[in-house]
């Protein structure tokens, strides 16, 4: 009787060390690796971990990134972080002294994750159809183990969205909307499509999804085509961004992602910004007419026309509902909305030395919202988005 509890508990015991085993998390090994450009291009700034700098090879048709770890500790995944997406990537083993791809890359996020085989020499191969030149920011190498939570694994951008918010620019999210992606998109667990009309810079969008990541955010964002600048009036930010372009792009994400709900800025473009003055008047235009198939016909073509059924402002009205931020949530760990927000703009390196906070207090408050249109009536608890949406 003696052997066989002896016996069991020597069972369980190597039961509970390969669950560690199983569970011990991927560790980053970059350090420890052989890595070569086909181009001579220095790594440096591929593995500084800073997101300010990329590599930037020379053009070519096809890049290749070569990879040979220590013996004993072989790769099982790599974590790209491209400045510029390229237009093909894959990973390749060598076997028999032949490259064989392993790996097709995902060419829809500019954060990418990708799981092989575990392999102690394999490459990265970036291929065009012209010569082009790769921009890649940092490169992880993992060893063997779970991915890292931090480790950023898009998925696609939500086919239906529940709420669209849509900013001027990164951080713009959360400066001015303050706890509202990790309360509604997390906590609540509904669809958010965050929507950007410019990335500003391949520094700035690496921020973006660094920053919406932190939150708990999974599905990819979208980013619109629209270059960065200054601008003071509506009338200088339709110089800068094409009413008519502005007008089509914004209708389309209408159209696309069919939010019940649209939030973006105020209408006076909260300090004066003409970008956020524009994103304003043009919500305004396509709530009114997202429903109207003689309006931006090529969207409606494409994807039908769509009743919004209600549209926020930032600041909007005479007296704005006041959203509470300051709510404890499960999904964060114990953090309120504005709190996960705040920390998530940290990770907008190049924004900290700007006189711009998240916080729920001052005249450009983020938990100040007005209902400037509506198909269900108006608000009459004035504390939920959802308000009159079943």
């Amino acid at each position: 009787m003696k052997k066989r509890f002896i016996l069991f508990a020597v069972l369980i015991l190597l039961m509970m060390c390969n669950c560690m085993a199983l569970a011990q998390e991927a560790t980053d090994i970059t350090a420890e690796c052989t890595i070569t450009v086909s181009d001579r291009s220095r790594i440096t700034r591929l593995i500084d971990r800073d997101y300010s700098t990329s590599m930037v090879t020379d053009r070519a048709k096809k890049i290749r990134i070569e990879i040979t770890t220590p013996e004993n500790q072989p790769a099982t995944s790599l974590y790209l972080c491209f400045g510029k997406i390229p237009e093909h990537w894959s990973i390749e083993h060598e076997m028999d002294g032949e490259w064989v791809e392993a790996v097709q890359g995902d060419t829809n996020y500019l954060h990418a994750y990708a799981e092989f085989d575990a392999s102690t020499h394999f490459r990265i191969v970036v291929s065009y159809g012209y010569a082009d030149k790769l921009n890649l920011k940092e490169l992880f190498v993992f060893s063997q183990g779970d991915c890292p939570d931090w480790v950023q694994r898009w998925e696609p951008t939500h086919e239906k969205a529940d709420l669209l918010l849509l900013v001027a620019h990164p951080d713009d999210e959360l400066i001015f909307f303050g706890g509202l992606i990790p309360t509604y998109a997390v906590q609540r667990n509904m669809n958010v499509v965050v929507a950007y009309m410019t990335a500003a810079s391949t520094v700035r969008n690496s921020e973006l999804l660094n920053g919406l990541w932190s939150m708990g955010v999974r599905n990819y964002p979208v980013v619109g085509p629209f270059g960065d600048g200054y601008s003071t009036s509506l009338s200088n930010g339709y110089e800068k961004w094409s009413k008519n372009k502005a007008r089509k792009f914004v209708m389309g994400l209408l159209r696309q992602y069919k939010p019940d709900i649209m939030l973006t800025h105020d209408v006076a473009g909260e300090y004066g910004h003409g970008a956020h003055r524009v994103c304003a008047d043009v919500a305004q235009y396509c709530a009114e007419n997202s429903d109207n198939a003689s309006i931006c016909p090529d969207s409606a073509e494409q994807y039908g026309t769509w009743p919004l059924k209600k549209l926020y402002l930032h600041l909007y009205g005479d007296q704005p509902m006041r959203m509470d931020w300051n709510i404890s949530l499960s999904s964060q760990n114990g953090r309120t909305g504005l709190e996960a927000a705040q920390q998530a703009y940290l990770h907008h390196v190049s924004q900290q030395g700007t006189e711009y906070v998240v916080t729920d207090e001052g005249e450009t408050s983020s938990a100040l919202f007005g209902l400037a249109y509506s198909l269900v009536g108006d608000d009459v608890l004035a504390n939920d988005f959802f308000e009159n949406i079943t």
